[in-house]
């Protein structure tokens, strides 16, 4: 991503971060790598291929970045979401956090890569207006639903947070 040429920049990635973190879990508890995705699963839940597929993985990235959803709703869409959610509570409660609620995000194109991975083009908007475009991210299949890749996810608290002691050990910080 790129930083945004509008006042308040230096918050733009903060705020892309933000999204991420309020849509998703707590990064309190130790490190480790992102778990690695299931195999597609045929027996329940949302599709694993074809435009249903897309379909659901579209609709899970939109629910993800909507601040208007509720944390907990929200973090059940992210990959290992219950590893962030004190850190995404814990954010929540400030400025940014706020401002983060009127987040949302818009996806150009899913390219499905099995085996259970998706390619996922979006774009993130702040009051209706573009804050990132263009944006890359991977969402995995799980136990039958699709879900925001936590790759995706740290990659976006790197961004925003720098080198900070804030991310969680669980994206390497």
């Amino acid at each position: 991503m790129r930083r945004v040429g509008w006042p308040g920049a230096r918050l733009a990635p903060a705020a892309v971060c933000a999204v991420l973190c309020l849509a998703a879990a707590s990064c309190s508890s130790g490190g480790g790598a992102a778990s690695p995705p299931a195999h597609p699963s045929h027996s329940s839940g949302q599709p694993a291929s074809g435009p249903a597929a897309v379909a659901a993985v579209t609709s899970t990235w939109e629910t993800f970045f909507n601040g208007a959803v509720p944390i907990p709703r929200r973090l059940t869409l992210l990959q290992d979401g219950q590893q962030f959610a004190a850190f995404v509570n814990s954010q929540a409660k400030t400025p940014l956090g706020s401002l983060v609620f009127a987040a949302t995000a818009t996806v150009s194109s899913v390219k499905l890569q099995p085996p259970g991975q998706a390619s996922v083009t979006y774009t993130i908007l702040l009051s209706g207006r573009p804050l990132e475009k263009n944006v890359q991210g991977t969402a995995v299949y799980i136990g039958g639903s699709w879900k925001v890749a936590v790759t995706t996810f740290c990659g976006l608290l790197h961004l925003a947070y720098g080198k900070s002691h804030l991310i969680p050990a669980t994206c390497g910080g």
